[in-house]
């Protein structure tokens, strides 16, 4: 399920000028063509013992559990996690206070998209991120649309527009010195942590592949057989298969 993206410190500053490159090509193009949201998850004070400076964190910064997710908002797999198992993962364990979650970006092909929607994510105000980052997963589909024929500047301004950023801004940001250092660096902790593949997950510190039982790290059922003793919780009944 997961995207595979490999690479070094040498291949992530070649990545960042070509991005660089595909930032001029943006502001460049003409401006031609051109989500439903529930409510924003609210930005925790505080920080788990797993959180680092910048970290985009949301929940219970004291929560007995805290998981990072790394992902990538052109990975396919990623946007349908979040599309299908992040929305009552967050109900059942960030809202009831029993899971600090921090996301940390990190590439897949093609590489310069997914740097111009973290940039974008990253320029805007910090409590409109989660909110952001669901809409890119949402309009993924469109946004490789656009890519493909020649309309992608504009997808990128409306998306920039719905986190409060003018057109302006999100050009600036692109090129931003400071935006792409960050993110340089966010990218190369994932490397550094062994993440090779999106949507990757560790689990208080721990990369974590698979359940005791052998499922991939994926369902809202194999989170609960990984957390359930973690909280002290009795592990969920089965489903019926018949069900």
């Amino acid at each position: 399920m997961a995207f595979i993206f490999k690479t070094d410190s040498k291949r992530l500053r070649v990545l960042r000028k070509t991005a660089l490159a595909t930032a001029v090509t943006l502001s460049a193009f003409a401006v031609t063509a051109c989500a439903d949201k529930g409510t924003s998850p609210t930005v925790s004070a505080g920080a788990s013992a797993y959180e680092v400076a910048g970290d985009h964190a949301i929940g219970n910064p004291d929560a007995k559990v805290t998981v990072v997710e790394y992902a990538s908002v052109v990975c396919g797999a990623c946007a349908a996690w979040h599309e299908g198992v992040y929305t009552e993962f967050k109900k059942q364990y960030i809202d009831t206070g029993k899971v600090r979650f921090i996301f940390r970006e990190f590439p897949t092909s093609p590489e310069s998209l997914a740097r111009t929607g973290f940039l974008i994510a990253n320029c805007a105000d910090e409590k409109k991120f989660f909110e952001n980052i669901s809409l890119q997963f949402k309009r993924q589909k469109q946004i490789f649309k656009a890519a493909g024929n020649g309309t992608v500047r504009q997808e990128y301004v409306n998306i920039a527009k719905s986190a409060g950023l003018s057109e302006e801004d999100f050009l600036a940001c692109l090129t931003n010195e400071d935006e792409n250092a960050r993110y340089d660096a966010v990218v190369q902790g994932g490397i550094d942590a062994g993440v090779t593949g999106t949507p990757a997950f560790f689990v208080n510190g721990e990369k974590i592949r698979t359940t005791p039982s052998g499922k991939q790290l994926y369902t809202l059922e194999s989170f609960q057989e990984i957390l359930s003793p973690l909280l002290g919780e009795p592990m969920p009944a089965a489903k019926d298969a018949a069900e």
